[in-house]
């Protein structure tokens, strides 16, 4: 479902950043005062770009943007990882806390461990990105927040950051994932309701 009456391939909005043809993208507030959003058709992802003056991305965040969506495979990846690992857990934690040890206990956990890759099918299929967002403050966030997981350092005040957000296709969950923009580091998700 496309948030614009058009979308872009992901090629596209990367050949627009290249030669910093901002045409295509709209700006508006979306999040703050001047944001650059455009539609990825690829992934049916919203790019927002915020604090944008004068209708101009700042050299260095279209480094960065370009950087990032010609990775944006690998990033997705590591947020699948990490989504789906935590799923696994909660999984693990349910069977552990349900099941009284014993034969059947043994079994059932080499099962659920057997399962794995089929959890990372079944969170592929759940979940779809829905917006990747740079120069975003991450000191505004909505009171939806229902947990925080960190992975390694938070990141010095003031570096840059963006985020992928995914959505559950059938429920107002969601999951943000923090990376930052040097070595497109994933270090922090979000679960909140949309």
């Amino acid at each position: 479902m496309s948030y614009y009456d058009e979308d872009f391939k992901l090629a596209e909005v990367i050949s627009f950043l290249k030669n910093r043809d901002y045409s295509s993208f709209d700006f508006r507030r979306e999040y703050t005062a001047n944001d650059a959003l455009i539609s990825i058709k690829d992934t049916d992802a919203l790019l927002t770009i915020c604090n944008v003056p004068d209708n101009m991305i700042p050299e260095q965040t279209v480094i960065q943007v370009i950087d990032v969506l010609e990775h944006l495979d690998e990033c997705i990846e590591q947020a699948s990882d990490w989504l789906t690992s935590h799923e696994f857990e909660l999984g693990l934690q349910h069977i552990k806390n349900d099941w009284k040890p014993g034969e059947a206990w043994v079994r059932r956990v080499k099962a659920f461990c057997e399962e794995k890759e089929s959890i990372r099918d079944r969170m592929k299929k759940r979940y779809t990105v829905s917006e990747i967002c740079f120069r975003w403050d991450d000191d505004f966030w909505p009171p939806s927040v229902i947990n925080e997981y960190w992975r390694g350092p938070e990141p010095p005040k003031g570096a840059d950051v963006f985020f992928i957000d995914f959505c559950h296709r059938d429920c107002d969950s969601g999951f943000r994932f923090m990376f930052l923009c040097e070595d497109r580091r994933l270090y922090k998700f979000i679960i909140h309701i949309l």
